[in-house]
């Protein structure tokens, strides 16, 4: 049973409500590293990007009007990568887990994406729901697994193009990546 009630992001104090959820996950959102945003620098960074974003808030369904969640879907070349944050009294609530089920479906397709392999949780999520585990990169607790999901929608598959497309988002070299990963 859902949990969530998802609403699609077109206003700016919709923007402002992501970006303070953004601010208050850095530390976990980082895969590399991450600005803290203003005000001025979100709205402006939405302005400028909203063309191949989609983004959506979510609230509880036992807390009206509480938004406590954001996901954004950036639209690549044949390919999606998802950015998800939980405002921090949240966390342990279930929601990731819904979030994460949420955009994939989303997405209509391929996706590509990466996850500190400190965050347990959205590791053990993100395992569940069918990421491959491409490569990884970083060093200590900012070890980072580079992923790829398939997707969900069988008429969206992943093209040849799309994924050589996904290997460099990701700076893995298509010409010496072992393709049998992905075709398990």
């Amino acid at each position: 049973m859902n949990k969530l009630r998802c609403h699609s992001v077109k206003e700016p104090w919709q923007i402002e409500l992501m970006r303070c959820i953004y601010n208050d996950n850095l530390d976990m959102l980082s895969t590399h590293p991450l600005p803290y945003k203003t005000y001025e620098e979100q709205q402006n960074w939405w302005q400028e990007n909203k063309e191949c974003l989609r983004a959506f808030l979510y609230e509880p369904i036992a807390k009206p009007g509480k938004f406590v969640a954001f996901l954004v879907l950036r639209i690549r070349e044949g390919f999606c990568t998802p950015i998800i944050a939980i405002q921090k009294e949240e966390w342990g609530s279930g929601y990731g887990q819904e979030i994460v089920h949420d955009y994939i479906k989303k997405a209509d397709g391929p996706i590509a994406g990466t996850q500190l392999q400190c965050n347990k949780a959205i590791c053990h999520i993100n395992q569940k729901v069918g990421w491959r585990i491409l490569g990884e990169s970083g060093e200590g607790d900012k070890k980072i697994d580079l992923l790829f999901h398939p997707g969900v929608n069988p008429a969206n598959q992943c093209t040849e193009e799309g994924l050589v497309n996904i290997l460099r988002y990701l700076e893995i070299d298509p010409e010496t990546f072992d393709f049998s990963v992905i075709l398990k």
